[in-house]
C-alpha cells in the first residue's frame, strides 16, 4: 500500500471523527464547534476528491435528483451557523435533473462556505435550466470576485476571493466529468456586482 493510498484511509477515518464532534456539538448548541467541524470535514472530503481525480479513480454516479431538494438541504444546514440571511430561488428550476448527488452537493456546499465569508448580509441559492444546461449558482452581495481570480478561472484557485486551496480546481474537474451526448459540465466566477459561482451540467 502507497503513502497516498495510507494517507486516504487516514483522512476517512479523521472525517468520520469529525462528524461524531459534529453531532456532539449540536446535540449539545455549540454552533461555533458545529461550524469548523463542518468545514474541516468539507476540506477533507474535498481533498479524498482531489486525491480520487488525480489517480483517475474518481468517476461519478448519475442518478435522477431534485435540485431544489439540494439547496433547501444545504439552507437549512448552514442557515443555523451564520447570521446571514440564506435564500433559496427556485423560480426557474427543473423538477429533475441527472447528475452525481454525492459530488455536486460538494460543489455547491463548497462554494456556499466561501460565500459566508465573504457575503454582508444576504446568500442566494438557486437552481435554473438554462437551453440543455442545469446552472447551480451560488451568489452574494460582498465585495465580489477579484480581478486576478476571475483572470485565473483555468487554473488552480479556491473559490473564493481570498486564500489558496483546490476548490475551483476541483470543481473543474468534477464539472468535465458531467458529460452527455458531447458535452460537458463547466464552472465559471463572475461579479454581479457580488460574487457568483456557477456550476452547468448538461442535460
Amino acid at each position: 500500500m502507497s503513502f497516498l493510498d495510507i494517507a486516504a484511509l487516514s483522512l476517512h477515518d479523521i472525517k468520520n471523527r469529525l462528524a461524531a464532534m459534529a453531532s456532539r456539538a449540536e446535540s449539545r448548541g455549540d454552533s461555533d464547534t458545529l461550524r469548523d467541524a463542518l468545514a474541516a470535514a468539507a476540506d477533507l472530503t474535498r481533498l479524498l476528491a482531489l486525491y480520487k481525480a488525480d489517480a483517475g479513480i474518481l468517476h461519478t454516479e448519475i442518478d435522477a435528483c431534485c435540485p431544489l431538494d439540494l439547496l433547501g438541504e444545504l439552507q437549512r444546514e448552514n442557515q443555523p451557523l451564520t447570521r446571514l440571511q440564506i435564500v433559496v430561488d427556485g423560480a426557474r428550476a427543473p423538477q429533475l435533473w441527472f447528475y452525481d448527488p454525492y459530488l455536486v452537493r460538494m460543489l455547491v456546499l463548497d462554494a456556499v462556505q466561501n460565500a459566508l465569508r465573504f457575503a454582508r448580509q444576504r446568500i442566494t441559492l438557486s437552481a435554473v435550466e438554462n437551453g440543455d444546461c442545469l446552472e447551480f449558482r451560488v451568489s452574494d452581495d460582498g465585495a465580489g470576485f477579484p480581478e486576478e481570480i476571475l483572470r485565473g478561472q483555468t487554473h488552480t484557485s479556491r473559490v473564493g476571493p481570498e486564500g489558496a486551496g483546490v476548490g475551483l480546481y476541483l470543481a473543474q474537474r468534477v464539472a468535465a466529468l458531467h458529460q452527455n451526448h458531447g458535452v460537458a459540465g463547466s464552472v465559471a466566477l463572475s461579479n454581479e456586482p457580488g460574487a457568483v459561482f456557477c456550476l452547468r451540467l448538461p442535460r
